[in-house]
């Protein structure tokens, strides 16, 4: 099973070593900056330079997790680090960004570029969305059964890879504000705090009907799926873990590398010790099999159930100084009268290298004839063996020597070192992409006239919209037709599933989330939501031809004037609404053993006790919302300072007579006139002041 991909994690030096003596062939890492593990010791620049040539002496790849959104003000350092990055000789850029992806693209157009998990990319649609895009690789939510799976592998032209092993998130990844909007640390930004790890009570009507950690999934284990991960077609196993000790990636990646080269069913002792690495009262494979609910959360405790315990030898080649994996290698060497010895040492397969790589070297002593005893070919072969602390073990040797010759042992051993480094330095040798230098342009803009258009979930809220003269109403699909019938003067855009699926849409426009949506409904009028998260000039000028792009919602005021100096695209923000914190394929109710069956009866309530409402969506996912709206009517002069073209008023719990009466005064308000704010601590001004870093 060698030819499919194990990728480990690799947070700091120890555990990069840790990985690749421990069979990895593979690792990602995070450098400097726009990694998603900011909080990971993480690697300089000249530590990406070193250490990418020590994982290619053993054939291992070095794939850098660039992976998070980029600012407008970051574009010109994330063009620079690219540069740097290619200059320092690495495989594989990850992605998260579609504007970076652009830029990047533009910059060395031969990085190989994977897209990141934090991508959300769930279907076929997406991958070949990528693929379009010139990404080689695709890294698939976590939330993918294995017929999903299946299904993209079998019909993608991209590689497909698929995490295996490690923590995942209760919130599709990419999507989750909670970190965000709660305390100002992103995900998407590399600095999630982990809220979901928090305790919280679940409420029906008001009154506690469960409580416990609701939000905390227990690690993925897919380790007795290696021979079906193989045979659906994955070309790579992600094991989660940057900000994991040396010992864990030593334990799980020496396991997996065990059962990938053996197709014997996993036994006891190997997973225990899988659990004794770290494990939160077990493991799931819940996405996989297509098996949610309560079995893969670990709702009695969010951290590692037991204190760690590592094996002997996971333990050994966690350590630093080891060098237990070996290369085989093929060593000729020839010894002729009055001629220097020549040694030429050459990997002995193309499995971890490509074609055979060659290392030669040439003696500066010429050999004699011998006064006393000749030296033999059993005492030059003896030498040969003798590789010591090289990374390379002799698989077979070959000597030819003329009779009756010698030469000093030292200067056979001066050449073998030589050529051993040759060697070396021929297997690490990577060929530097191309680049192109270029300069960012701005793009000249008039200020549009800002419209207000709304986005509800009852008919009663499309009422309040339509009597409140909003000419563009974003609705779900079980309610679009009826909210056409209200008015002919009206817009309805059909709202999709956050999560791709296909379905048939009878209004020319529709609001979709994912690059997949924009791809299939490419004949209909489309709006792109917030989960495009369009952070920078690039990613809105990659969306320009769409009807018109909402701005992430983590973007402040300047950020946002910033991006729209330099874009074409239609732009609209989101100016009221309880922002969606969570986007979950197990929903959190049915895991305590309910269901509101859409009535919107269930709060999480935390311990501050905020309570924040869970929405059940058409496809079963669930939303969990802000406690609090965003409120910027009183700040309407602000919003219209910004070169954007829509404001969107969010409604999700408000009733008719709520609608209507904050339509009036955002109306109000932008036509200039004062209104107050509601009272204190009942709203939220979202990123619009502060931003995250």
């Amino acid at each position: 099973m060698s030819d499919i991909e194990l990728l480990a994690p690799a947070g700091n030096a120890a555990a990069l070593h840790a990985a690749v003596q421990s069979g990895a062939d593979a690792v990602y890492l995070g450098g400097p900056k726009f990694n998603a593990r900011r909080s990971a010791d993480n690697f300089s620049l000249e530590d990406i330079r070193t250490y990418s040539d020590y994982c290619h002496l053993y054939g291992v790849d070095v794939h850098v997790a660039l992976n998070t959104l980029i600012k407008e003000t970051e574009l010109d350092a994330l063009k620079e680090y690219a540069y740097e990055l290619n200059d320092a000789g690495v495989d594989a850029l990850i992605i998260q960004d579609i504007g970076a992806a652009e830029i990047i693209k533009k910059a060395i157009p031969d990085m190989t570029l994977h897209g990141s998990t934090q991508m959300t990319v769930t279907s076929l649609e997406g991958v070949k969305y990528l693929e379009d895009m010139g990404f080689s690789r695709v890294v698939l939510a976590r939330e993918l059964s294995e017929r999903e799976i299946e299904h993209i592998c079998k019909n993608a032209k991209a590689e497909i890879e698929v995490f295996v092993h490690g923590a995942i998130c209760m919130c599709y990844s990419g999507q989750c504000l909670m970190s965000s909007i709660l305390g100002g640390r992103s995900g998407n930004r590399g600095r999630c705090a982990q809220p979901c790890r928090l305790p919280y009570e679940l409420t029906e009507k008001g009154k506690t009907a469960g409580s416990g950690y609701i939000l905390s999934p227990k690690d993925m284990a897919l380790i007795n799926e290696l021979q079906r991960l193989k045979d659906i077609g994955v070309a790579s196993l992600k094991i989660e873990g940057r900000l994991k000790r040396a010992e864990y990636v030593s334990a799980v990646v020496g396991i997996y590398r065990k059962y990938l080269d053996n197709t014997h069913p996993v036994s006891k002792n190997d997973m225990q010790e899988l659990k004794n690495a770290f494990s939160r009262t077990g493991f799931t494979d819940g996405y996989f099999k297509g098996e949610l609910g309560k079995n893969m959360m670990s709702h009695k405790n969010p951290s590692n159930a037991k204190v760690n315990e590592f094996s002997e030898a996971a333990l050994k080649r966690a350590d630093i100084n080891s060098n237990i994996r070996k290369i085989p290698v093929n060593i000729i060497g020839t010894l002729k009268e009055n001629l220097p010895v020549e040694i030429t040492m050459y990997t002995s397969g193309t499995e971890h290298f490509g074609d055979v790589k060659y290392g030669f070297a040439s003696g500066t002593i010429k050999s004699e004839k011998a006064i006393n005893k000749p030296i033999d070919k059993n005492r030059v072969t003896m030498q040969l063996l003798k590789l010591g602390d090289t990374p390379f073990e002799a698989e077979d040797i070959s000597v030819s020597i003329d009779d009756g010759i010698t030469i000093p042992i030292k200067e056979i051993n001066a050449v073998r070192r030589q050529a051993a480094q040759n060697l070396m330095n021929e297997i690490k040798y990577r060929e530097i992409g191309r680049k192109n230098e270029f300069e960012f342009e701005g793009i000249s803009r008039n200020k549009p006239q800002i419209k207000l258009t709304a986005e509800v979930l009852t008919i009663e809220q499309a009422r309040a919209a339509v009597k409140g003269g909003i000419e563009l109403i974003y609705a779900p699909k079980r309610l679009a037709e009826d909210v056409k019938k209200l008015s002919e003067d009206i817009t309805v855009v059909t709202k999709t599933s956050e999560i791709f699926r296909e379905e048939k849409i009878t209004t020319d426009g529709v609001l979709v989330s994912s690059p997949a949506a924009v791809r299939h409904y490419h004949d209909k009028e489309i709006y792109g939501d917030f989960r495009l998260n369009i952070f920078n000039s690039f990613s809105a000028q990659h969306y320009k031809n769409l009807k018109s792009i909402t701005l992430s919602p983590e973007l402040n005021l300047n950020e946002i004037r910033a991006l729209s100096e330099n874009t074409e695209a239609a732009l609209e923000i989101i100016g009221y609404g309880r922002i969606p914190l969570m986007l979950m394929k197990n929903c959190p109710v049915k895991a305590m053993g309910k269901c509101q069956q859409k009535k919107r009866i269930y709060k999480l309530r935390d311990r501050k006790n905020e309570e924040f409402p869970i929405i059940c969506n058409e496809d079963c996912t669930a939303e969990l919302i802000n406690s609090k709206p965003i409120f910027m009517a009183d700040k309407a002069g602000d919003l219209k300072k910004l070169k954007i073209n829509a404001v969107r008023l969010i409604f999700t719990v408000e009733n008719f007579e709520q609608c209507d009466k904050i339509i009036n005064m955002y109306k109000y308000a932008m036509e200039g006139n004062t209104v107050s704010k509601p009272e204190e601590n009942s709203f939220t001004r979202g990123h619009y002041y502060r931003g995250v870093e």
